[in-house]
């Protein structure tokens, strides 16, 4: 489902953004179609964190795809003019249809999956995903070569269909008796979070805060998302130099980005796939080495100066890149107990994108004021200090257990 739904909606999102920066010329116009979707997670986080406590994740997800689905075949009955306009405002809408069900499955895997084996389903979830993106990526140019944008549109709704087929065909939480108790205590939370408003209990306050808030009370999975945090900020800083690294720090010109940004494509889907077999060996180092280890290669690639050896560098460093996302990732979601998985989730939905958006600005300037190598310089020391201030132990585990 997972892949299904993140094929069509970036086949899409890249075939948009690119018609859009063909009418208007403003690569800026283009850009801020490809981000639109991430705009709706982040004004509308509390609605989200409240649907995730108050809901059954299979349901959301099920109104999630099946509001994806009206929403995309009303676009197609709106007149050829006006669907360039309408269907720009559709992939924003559905950006928060799209957070919900990417939130809400991760919940459903916790309540369908044994808790020994959670990490490995979640890391085929990421795999499905990501491979379903750079699918609908891939898929774009050639799709919009021979399709108007309205075909393109209706490619999207059929797959839309497919997803909320599947989405039917996710299990309920009703035969897992660690959904049920998940579901149990998530609604007591609410319960007495709505009890301590009306009372005014201090103590009870404090609780329904962190049960029922986008606050997370528990240390350990308050360092977890500051590393976690760090796969927002590399993000943002390859967002700029899969562009600047080929053109300043090479020489080369758009054929040399264009080559850039598809071995990287190919280095962070190939780093989903070793995060598989690296599950078991995850546990073993210590956390922080994940967050350490891809630095020495972003540093070494910079320094190399040569197409081939910066290719080849850099690739590695998206591959290490794509394990430590898989593994903070998958570490949130085990240690996160059943009443802070609610603001958990809506907290990876809205936090990992606005920090991106904050390190495209942040490393983009750097890059303008001082060059790529103090830039990525900046980043090694950023993500040396996060780590080294969050402590190095080898295994994080919560101290909030269900009972």
């Amino acid at each position: 489902m997972l892949f299904v739904n993140a094929c069509g909606s970036f086949l899409l999102l890249v075939s948009l953004s690119t018609h859009v920066g063909s009418v208007t010329g403003s690569g800026l116009l283009a850009g801020a179609v490809l981000s639109a979707p991430w705009l709706p997670a982040l004004l509308l986080a509390h609605p989200l964190n409240s649907l995730l406590r108050r809901r059954a994740p299979e349901h959301l997800v099920r109104a999630a795809e099946a509001a994806s689905l009206v929403l995309t075949l009303a676009a197609l009955a709106v007149p050829g003019r006006a669907l360039l306009a309408v269907a720009t405002v559709l992939v924003l809408v559905r950006g928060f249809c799209e957070a919900l069900t990417r939130s809400a499955t991760s919940v459903v895997l916790r309540a369908a999956v044994a808790p020994e084996r959670l990490e490995r389903a979640n890391t085929f979830a990421e795999i499905g995903k990501l491979t379903g993106v750079s699918a609908g990526a891939a898929l774009a140019g050639p799709a919009a070569a021979v399709l108007p944008l309205r075909g393109l549109v209706a490619v999207n709704a059929a797959l839309l269909v497919l997803s909320a087929l599947l989405a039917w065909a996710l299990p309920a939480p009703a035969g897992n008796a660690r959904a049920k108790a998940d579901h149990a205590r998530n609604t007591e939370n609410t319960e007495k979070t709505a009890d301590a408003g009306d009372t005014g209990d201090a103590g009870n306050a404090v609780g329904g805060a962190a049960a029922g808030g986008l606050r997370v009370e528990d240390p350990v999975l308050r360092r977890l998302f500051a590393r976690f945090l760090l796969v927002a900020f590399w993000q943002g800083f390859h967002t700029v130099a899969v562009t600047v690294i080929p053109l300043q720090v090479l020489g080369g010109g758009t054929r040399l980005v264009g080559v850039f940004v598809a071995v990287s494509s190919v280095a962070v889907f190939a780093g989903s796939l070793a995060a598989l077999p690296a599950q078991r060996h995850l546990g073993h180092l210590p956390s922080a080495a994940w967050a350490l280890l891809p630095m020495p290669f972003l540093l070494a690639a910079l320094l190399a100066g040569r197409t081939a050896p910066t290719l080849v560098l850099y690739a590695l460093f998206l591959v290490l890149f794509e394990v430590a996302y898989v593994h903070y990732n998958n570490r949130l979601l085990a240690v996160a107990s059943a009443a802070q998985l609610p603001a958990v989730l809506t907290l990876r939905a809205t936090l990992l994108p606005l920090g991106v958006v904050v390190s495209i600005l942040a490393t983009g300037a750097l890059c303008d004021l001082a060059g790529p190598l103090p830039t990525a310089v900046a980043v090694a020391a950023v993500t040396f200090l996060v780590t080294a201030a969050t402590g190095t132990g080898q295994t994080w585990r919560s101290p909030v257990r269900d009972t």
